[in-house]
Formats: structure tokens, sequence, C-alpha cells
């Protein structure tokens, strides 16, 4: 049992590496792409947003997946409704605590086998208004 455990932690200590590199790639490609890095790593009660940004006055919530492969599916689908209710909420706290008033969106970085895919607007909050 103990040697489960041992490698469980090993896993779960690779994939927040993975994860961290991930968002630090994004991180970069959307700098290079003319976004302006407002937050990383915004914490609620409800969940994390990656990455907050502006692009063109429109605040930009960016949710980053990254896989070594698509072993198990591209890295976007793992974006699925559960998930997106918690980003939706944890924006609306983020929007509601510096009292923005602004379009805004909600993007993916899939990177799988290092290709980054940038999915803008990726999803649409439902029954949440600012």
């Amino acid at each position: 049992m103990a040697r489960t455990d041992n490698l469980y932690r090993y896993s779960n200590k690779n994939t927040n590496e993975i994860g961290r590199s991930g968002e630090s790639l994004a991180e970069k490609f959307l700098k290079k792409s003319g976004y302006k890095i407002i937050e990383k790593n915004f914490r609620t009660k409800f969940g994390e947003i990656d990455i907050i940004s502006e692009y063109r006055n429109t605040i930009v919530f960016v949710e980053v997946r990254t896989r070594k492969n698509s072993d198990f599916g591209v890295p976007q689908l793992s974006v699925n409704i559960h998930k997106q209710r918690r980003l939706s909420l944890a924006a609306l706290t983020f929007i509601k605590k510096n009292l923005l008033n602004s379009d805004y969106r909600f993007d993916i970085i899939a990177i799988c086998s290092n290709k980054i895919e940038h999915i803008k607007n990726a999803f649409v909050p439902l029954r949440y208004t600012v």
C-alpha cells in the first residue's frame, strides 16, 4: 500500500509540474499575441482562474489545460459543464470585486504534445449575470 501511495504522490507532483509549465507557456503565448496579463491563479471559493487578461478592452478569463499526449483525449474537452460553472462563478467574483464594467469572454488554451491551441470564446456562461 505504501508503494502505491508513493506512486500516486509522484504522479500528482508530475501532473502539477506539467500544469505549471503549461500555464507558463500559455502566459508567454498570450503576451506575444498582444494580451495584457492582469492576474494569474485567481482563487475563489468556487475555484481558480488560471489567467485573467485584457485584449482590446475585453477581459479574457483563460483556462489552461495541458497534457503530454492525447491518449486520454484532447485537453480542451476536459472543461466540462461543471468546470464551466465554477469558472463562471469565479469570474463573476472577480468582476464584482474589481467593479468591472467591460466586455468579457472565456477562452481555453489547450497544450498537447507541445502544440498550443487557443480557443477564443470557448463557452458562454448560462444563468449568471453581473
